[in-house]
């Protein structure tokens, strides 16, 4: 039907031409901005999880760029301890040279004093955008601090409730710090509840035992015993402070030698016939002494014979004495019996000796603990605190300052464990109590000193800039150990900054991926395929052109229609 109120062609080309220009403007967009969904409108879910992802992922290129400053300081640190452990093991090769005889130590406590100058220069000079990882102020010893933490961020989570937070990595500066200014107790620095090597007795490791009396004598001679020769002689077995032993008196003579080697001609050649004779005459008169020990000399020794104790005698002694020699032989010649014995060991009682180094003070927040056995006792540790040093020098600063301050310390700390130690200069000797175990050699209470361990554990109490080899305050054996505690707390701390450096590594290249999996996946939300775009674009242009001459043609129909009214 034809109207000419209504061009309903005009209208369906009209209708056609405008959804053509909105899809054509639409694809326009996407071509453009390169976007499948650029505004809420476009998909309400996928642009608010897309908007989301792209907020959290500039939070973490942020994480990548604190990463980065984190790891410069990490960097900036270790590389200053690496320096501190060069420098600290320079510092051992001097304080090894200065123990050789005839150095100059002066020149190398000048090259001690450099060598400290460097590491202070290297702590001072570690240091990144204000932060120095290798260096404290606190007021404290940092053995008194609670955790001292700087923060390296590390990354930023969004959880499944979508709260966000972010990460980051503790480093305690406790461990790390080589000098705290103020309280002291940094690596290169002594720390103040540290006991050192407790004057000495650090280390201690004594299992002290004893032997039978016994002694040596040289053999002078040979000798042929007529039918009046003889030797006679008086011996003590088993004397001692505690008993007087037992005295025999021996006679040898050619009776007695013949019966000992089973000869008739009286001749006695060698030690080993003298020795044969001499303990006929000991078996013969019962006394309790073997003339076969063995222990200086040797079973099969032709110098010298050897006499010991069996410590059958009943008496707590364990010794043997030859004495009152006389002989019917030109010059009172008696096989050596009368000479004095070249080495005697006569009532050994168990102990050992160790030397007072350097006086400590042990602080309210140190003790040292040890073990001791003496004799059946049971192992039992004893424990030294500022308490037990008070109460027993009389004192209230807890210094132990001599070898006889320390022995004092040591026997009231382990009272009831039947323990002797007792000073005499500047050495302390370790034994068994003889008014409760007076028995000697092998019957002698065993003696145990050792596990000495405090608490804290050992430091040194010397900082490195203490050291000087030129005065006599510690020896460099002292300062050998200290340093090279020093050398082994730096190389600590340098695997521990290693560590970090490569999580920090690892984090950085993790957020990377991240961020790159971020970007693909909104991606694949709201990208525009531009391929199908440009495709559909070409299309609608087509289409546009094509509703154009079809509002064109529409529109010449009514203008016929007007020219027959005409």
């Amino acid at each position: 039907m034809t109207s000419i109120h209504t061009n309903l062609g005009a209208i369906a080309a009209l209708q056609t031409l405008r959804s053509v220009a909105a899809n054509l403007t639409d694809n326009q967009q996407q071509a453009a901005s390169g976007l499948r969904i650029s505004v809420a409108s476009d998909n309400a879910a996928y642009w608010s999880i897309s908007t989301t992802m792209r907020s959290d992922n500039m939070a973490i290129s942020a994480v990548s760029d604190a990463l980065g400053l984190g790891a410069a300081k990490i960097d900036t640190a270790y590389a200053g301890t690496a320096a501190i452990v060069e420098v600290l093991g320079e510092f051992k090769a001097k304080l090894v040279a200065a123990k050789e005889q005839g150095v100059d130590r002066a020149k190398i406590q000048e090259e001690l004093a450099q060598l400290n100058a460097q590491a202070e220069s290297i702590v001072q000079s570690a240091s990144f955008s204000g932060e120095n990882l290798l260096k404290t102020k606190s007021t404290l010893p940092l053995l008194e601090e609670g955790p001292m933490t700087t923060s390296v961020v590390s990354s930023f989570v969004r959880d499944e409730n979508s709260n966000v937070q972010v990460k980051t990595m503790d480093i305690d500066l406790k461990h790390s710090s080589m000098l705290n200014e103020g309280g002291g107790g940094g690596i290169l620095q002594k720390q103040i509840h540290s006991v050192g090597d407790i004057g000495g007795f650090r280390g201690t490791g004594v299992n002290s035992v004893a032997h039978q009396g016994h002694e040596r004598h040289k053999f002078t001679g040979g000798v042929t015993f007529g039918a009046g020769d003889i030797i006679i002689f008086d011996i003590n077995v088993d004397g001692g402070t505690h008993s007087t032993g037992n005295d025999y008196t021996l006679t040898i003579d050619k009776a007695l030698v013949d019966a000992a080697l089973g000869t008739t001609d009286g001749n006695v050649t060698n030690t080993a016939q003298l020795r044969a004779v001499l303990q006929q005459a000991f078996t013969d008169n019962g006394v309790p002494a073997t003339a076969y020990e063995a222990l200086f000399s040797g079973t099969g020794s032709t110098t010298h014979f050897e006499i010991g104790s069996l410590e059958t005698s009943g008496h707590p002694g364990s010794s043997i004495t030859i004495s009152n020699v006389g002989s019917s032989f030109a010059g009172g010649f008696a096989m050596g019996l009368e000479d004095a014995p070249d080495q005697n060991h006569d009532n050994m009682y168990p102990e050992a000796s160790i030397s007072f180094t350097t006086g400590f003070t042990v602080s309210p927040l140190a003790e040292v603990y040890f073990d001791v056995q003496v004799g059946p006792g049971a192992m039992t540790t004893y424990t030294i605190n500022r308490a037990v040093v008070d109460a027993t020098l009389g004192t209230v600063d807890g210094y132990i300052g001599s070898a006889a301050d320390l022995a004092a310390v040591i026997s009231q700390a382990s009272i009831g464990s039947n323990l002797m130690a007792v000073a005499s200069g500047n050495s302390i000797t370790f034994s068994a109590d003889q008014t409760v175990y007076p028995e000697a050699g092998n019957r002698a209470a065993r003696v145990y000193v050792g596990n000495v361990q405090s608490n804290p554990p050992y430091a040194p109490d010397f900082d490195l800039a203490e050291v000087d080899i030129t005065q006599n305050v510690r020896t460099i054996d002292q300062y050998l150990r200290g340093v090279d505690h020093m050398e082994k707390m730096a190389i600590s701390s340098a695997s521990r900054l290693g560590a970090l450096q490569t999580r920090i590594e690892m984090q950085a290249e993790f957020a990377e991926k991240l961020s790159d999996s971020i970007d693909s996946g909104v991606g694949r939300l709201v990208d525009a395929d531009m391929n199908e775009v440009s495709t559909r674009l070409k299309a609608l242009q087509t289409q546009q052109q094509i509703a154009v001459q079809s509002l064109s043609i529409a529109n010449s129909n009514s203008e016929t229609l007007m020219q027959l009214f005409r």
